[in-house]
C-alpha cells in the first residue's frame, strides 16, 4: 500500500552557491555520516561529481519529507536519512535515530531514485507499508 509520493528537482547551481557560501558546512548539516564519507570521496576525485552526489542526497531528503507527510521537522531531519547506493548501483534509504523509530513503528519503507544531468538533479521517493 503506498502511504505517500514525494518529488524533488533543484539546479546544482544553486546548491553550489549555498555550499561555497558555507565553505562546506552545508554538506555536514544535510548528510548522515555514511553519506559523509562517500560525498568526501566523490568530491576529492571530481568536484563536480561531488557536488552532485550532495545535490541528489538533498533532492532525496526533501522528496522524502514530502511522502512521510512531515515536511522537515521530527522525527524527519537532515541527518536521520541516508540515500546510499547498494553494489548495484541501486539507491536505499537508510534511517537513522527516531526516524529509524518512526518508520519501524509504522511499519513504513521507502523506495528512491535519484537522477541528475549537467545542471540539475532530481530525487522520487513513494513511501509504502511493509
Amino acid at each position: 500500500m503506498i502511504i505517500g509520493i514525494g518529488t524533488d528537482i533543484l539546479q546544482i547551481e544553486r546548491l553550489q552557491a549555498a555550499y561555497d557560501r558555507t565553505n562546506g558546512r552545508l554538506a555536514e548539516k544535510i548528510l548522515g555520516p555514511d553519506e559523509m564519507l562517500v560525498f568526501k570521496q566523490r568530491l576529492a576525485r571530481n568536484h563536480k561529481r561531488g557536488i552532485a552526489f550532495l545535490a541528489t542526497r538533498f533532492a532525496a531528503k526533501e522528496a522524502f519529507s514530502k511522502a512521510i507527510g512531515l515536511g522537515m521537522r521530527m522525527p524527519m531531519t537532515w541527518r536521520s536519512l541516508q540515500t546510499l547506493n547498494e553494489p548495484s548501483g541501486k539507491p536505499v534509504t537508510s534511517y537513522l535515530g527516531a526516524l529509524a523509530q518512526f518508520m519501524q513503528e509504522r511499519n513504513w519503507d521507502a523506495q528512491v531514485t535519484v537522477s541528475d544531468e549537467q545542471d540539475m538533479a532530481i530525487a522520487h521517493v513513494i513511501v509504502v507499508q511493509k
